[in-house]
């Protein structure tokens, strides 16, 4: 981490995400020129990225190009991608974060590829059984953080506490809220409902000494009950897509020609209205906790707005020393 008063690095792997260095640059850019206080570093193709540079306005900005000559594709097996690639974006930039080089790695590459580039390189903090990708997910009452969104399929109930503990830390960290409520997703509101790692989570939040709100069911989640929202993997995966969803339909069900012109007067208002809440954008990028490091995942999609704030969402992690917040907190856990 920085100290000191010196200015975060932030690594950005300037090859991540659909369209490459013409969207990463700019975005990244923009976090600068609009008052973000960091230095950046461009991983990938030299020749690419400089051509970029060369194409906007960098003037008096803090920027380096770090030439890179390996890709990771989308669809290459992530652990084996990491250890054959020494010389792709991800792997060279979270090893210069282990070796203190850079504060904080940000990419839209390969999700399995940064997971397991953070987990190999940087490794685990200690008490920590699973990383988890953790969200805010827009609701009714403000915004909900859910973790896990997609890092863990399976889980255990002692990896769920350590998402309920860790998604309790950020929160604290990251926003204004002094003691976050967390909530477990589940088919029911009753404690013995669900499945057995359900039934197991509910029972050792309850004891946790966390603020624990109960079981959230799903029809519950954009209403924003609690602050905290855990769920494995691939239950907050699919949650997350849901909601994603929501706006997707709204918007295709106005174009559709099946509503009357009564039904369709507002709907196409609304819809907007929930694009704009669901714009994923303003979010930037997800942070896998539980790491010795920063890693900020960015949706493959993102624009150059998502990639500005992805730099000054990992400015803001740098600058409050996020590994450490979340390993304080993980480990008060009596069972790590």
């Amino acid at each position: 981490m920085t100290h000191d008063g010196q200015r975060p690095r932030i690594a950005v792997d300037a090859m991540g995400g659909d369209h490459g260095p013409g969207t990463v640059v700019p975005g990244a850019l923009r976090a600068l020129r609009e008052g973000c206080d960091a230095v950046l570093l461009l991983y990938g193709d030299a020749d690419a990225v400089e051509a970029e540079l060369n194409a906007a306005d960098h003037a008096g900005l803090d920027v380096t190009v770090v030439p890179c000559t390996d890709t990771i594709a989308m669809d290459e097996s992530p652990a084996a991608a990491i250890r054959r690639k020494a010389d792709a974006p991800i792997v060279r930039a979270m090893t210069d974060h282990r070796e203190g080089r850079v504060d904080a790695v940000v990419s839209a590459g390969s999700t399995g590829a940064m997971v397991a580039a953070s987990l190999l390189i940087l490794g685990r903090l200690g008490g920590v059984e699973r990383p988890s990708i953790a969200t805010f997910i827009p609701t009714v009452r403000g915004e909900t953080l859910l973790l896990d969104a997609g890092a863990n399929t399976q889980g255990t109930p002692t990896m769920l506490l350590d998402f309920a503990r860790m998604g309790e830390a950020y929160c604290r960290a990251m926003t204004d809220r002094e003691r976050p409520t967390v909530g477990l997703l589940n088919i029911g509101s009753e404690p013995s409902k669900g499945n057995e790692l359900a039934v197991a989570t509910h029972e050792l939040l309850r004891g946790s000494g966390l603020a624990f709100h109960g079981n959230v069911e799903g029809n519950e989640v954009l209403v924003g009950p609690c602050d905290v929202l855990v769920a494995d993997g691939y239950t907050g995966n699919i949650a997350l897509k849901m909601c994603e969803g929501l706006a997707v339909f709204l918007k295709e069900l106005a174009g559709s020609g099946q509503l009357e012109p009564a039904e369709l007067a507002g709907l196409g208002a609304f819809a907007e209205v929930v694009k704009r809440r669901f714009n994923y954008e303003v979010y930037g990028g997800a942070p896998l906790l539980g790491v010795q490091g920063i890693s900020i995942i960015c949706h493959g999609r993102s624009s150059p707005l998502a990639f500005e704030h992805a730099v000054r969402q990992a400015e803001r992690q740098v600058r409050c020393d996020l590994p450490a917040v979340i390993a304080a907190a993980t480990a008060s856990d009596p069972e790590n």
